[in-house]
């Protein structure tokens, strides 16, 4: 099939290939950033497994690598030595209990007489010893995400094998990869005040290398491998791709559409491929990719997120493509998509088409290149990509409303959206300020000296730490894309109560509603079953503690 520009007519396909050329051409190389990650492997690789294809696989890397085998078929409760007459005393036999690490650092733990043991260190290699490999032929193995540590190696099905079988000798030496990621716990929304909060970035690690630590998470840069779904899905920008950082990106693609619309460009596609299967298809799409796509190499698509595409859109983009491979972890391949869904989504909401961020498959149908629409906008937005990830978004949505023809006031989003509002139950909320004390980003705020509650929705991510919170079970979270409250943000009243009065001295310390719950829960108490007792509830701190002394019979201090 041939692809060719169809929207209308254009200056000519000459004239939209050579703006293409001209804005290609000051396109940087794929940029980089944030440093790198050293490993060191001295090849002593441990292969896990039955007996027999141990031991083979073993045999067959003892010429090129330093080898030990754990034997875990017909284990004991303890270590045991084998005498199989092959490789002598480097093989134990025992019950794997875990395999943790990276290429240079695993550690191995197998059970020795119901206690747990350091295989390396058992094997006399030394305290704090570590096998630089992993060949672990158990199925299932030992380690099981999408996106195993570099130097593990699964290798029950016979292609696996193989493919480690060649691949093993060749990692022993020094080596290093990009330092992906950057973190900033003060804008995290993982917990606050001992609740649990966000997850979104644990749950869209393939390789598993983040972890919550209390109130925040902690990333292993050893085990990091670039995919980006955790930035993509980080609603505040707290863990942040950084090869390269965004707004090194959003600079170099705003420059490039600038240029092809200086050179006389029209309908430009900004599409965003890898270096790998990315890089092949376009090679395969060479002599049939429309001239008005404007390709954008990148370190991992799944870093590529919501606060590019809707820059790229207000830059002045037709389109946001994203090639994404075919065997991309379905982690990674979810994260993108739900946020391609909630992006299409506040589109729509401004009266655009729902495809105007879409995912490629190399080897799939790519007819979708040959659409051509016209730009989001009549005039590119300018803003730089500075500020962070909240900042960009706020800044490409109010550029994009700004010029949209009929948008409606309020585009619903689907569940995880990191956009929304909360409601409130008012026969619930007794404004107990639990919600306010912890929202990290100070979206839900109090009413100083009145008894409020006030909301800034451009501010809420949907983190749902109000929701956890609140004692009443009366807060929700509505997930959706108010323009309004985002163009001009405004403190929107939720509920608000009457103040309780102290009937002794006349101070205002707690809502009626408060009161009022306090009597609900108290009925029936013995300590509150004279009048006296319950007459307390209804006093401030200070005539409370004058009642309990005059009660008591004692010397009231405050009385002169």
């Amino acid at each position: 099939m041939t692809i060719t520009d169809t929207a209308g007519p254009l200056p000519s396909a000459t004239a939209n290939g050579q703006a293409r050329q001209a804005a290609l051409a000051d396109l940087p190389a794929p940029l980089e950033g944030n440093g790198t990650v050293e490993y060191a492997s001295h090849g002593r690789l441990l292969v896990i497994g039955a007996e027999k294809p141990a031991l083979d696989a073993a045999e067959r890397l003892s010429g090129q690598l330093e080898v030990y085998v754990l034997l875990t078929d017909d284990a004991g409760p303890g270590i045991g030595h084998p005498d199989t007459g092959r490789l002598g005393s480097r093989v134990r036999r025992a019950r794997r209990l875990g395999v943790a690490g990276h290429l240079g650092a695993f550690r191995v733990i197998v059970s020795d007489g119901g206690a747990e043991r350091d295989l390396a260190a058992h094997l006399g290699l030394g305290v704090d010893a570590c096998f630089d490999l992993v060949l672990d032929l158990d199925d299932p193995p030992a380690i099981v995400c999408e996106k195993r540590p570099p130097g593990y190696y699964a290798g029950a099905v016979a292609g696996e094998l193989a493919h480690a079988l060649v691949e093993l000798p060749e990692l022993v030496g020094e080596f290093e990869k990009p330092r992906y990621f950057q973190y900033d716990a003060e804008i995290c929304v993982h917990g606050n005040r001992g609740q649990r909060g966000c997850t979104r970035c644990l749950d869209a690690c393939a390789t598993e290398a983040i972890r919550s630590v209390g109130e925040t998470i902690e990333v292993d840069p050893y085990l990091c491998q670039g995919c980006g779904s955790c930035a993509t899905v980080c609603p505040t920008g707290a863990i942040a791709y950084a090869w390269p950082p965004a707004e090194r990106l959003l600079d170099a693609v705003r420059g490039l559409l600038r240029r092809y619309a200086e050179a006389g460009g029209q309908h430009p596609t900004v599409l965003f491929h890898d270096a790998g299967a990315g890089a092949d298809a376009l090679e395969e799409w060479a002599g049939d990719l429309p001239e008005s796509v404007l390709p954008v190499p990148v370190e991992d698509v799944g870093g590529v997120g919501p606060d590019t595409w809707l820059a790229t859109l207000a830059y002045g983009a037709g389109r946001v493509l994203l090639v994404v491979p075919a065997d991309v972890p379905p982690s990674e391949r979810a994260a993108t998509l739900c946020q391609v869904r909630d992006v299409n989504a506040i589109l729509l909401g401004l009266g655009h088409s729902a495809e105007r961020v879409a995912t490629l498959d190399p080897d799939g149908d790519v007819r979708a290149l040959a659409e051509v629409p016209d730009a989001l906008v009549a005039e590119a937005a300018t803003f730089a990509g500075l500020g962070g990830k909240r900042a960009v978004m706020h800044q490409a949505i109010e550029h994009l409303h700004a010029q949209a023809g009929a948008p409606e006031a309020v585009a619903p989003l689907d569940e995880g959206a990191p956009f929304g509002a909360i409601s409130v139950d008012p026969d619930a909320c007794t404004l107990c300020m639990a919600c306010v004390s912890v929202c990290p980003p100070q979206a839900v705020l109090g009413g100083q000296d009145q008894p409020r509650l006030l909301f800034r929705e451009d501010r809420c991510v949907q983190c749902g730490l109000c929701e956890a919170t609140c004692p009443e079970d009366a807060i929700r979270l509505v997930p959706q894309m108010d323009f309004a409250a985002h163009a001009v943000p405004v403190e929107r009243l939720l509920h608000a109560e009457e103040m309780h009065h102290c009937p002794d001295c006349g101070k205002a310390f707690a809502t009626r509603k408060i009161i009022a719950r306090m009597e609900e829960r108290l009925a029936g108490h013995w300590m509150f079953r004279d009048e006296q007792a319950r007459r307390r509830l209804y006093l401030c701190e200070d005539c409370r503690i004058r009642a309990v002394l005059s009660d008591e019979g004692s010397v009231d201090p405050y009385r002169h």
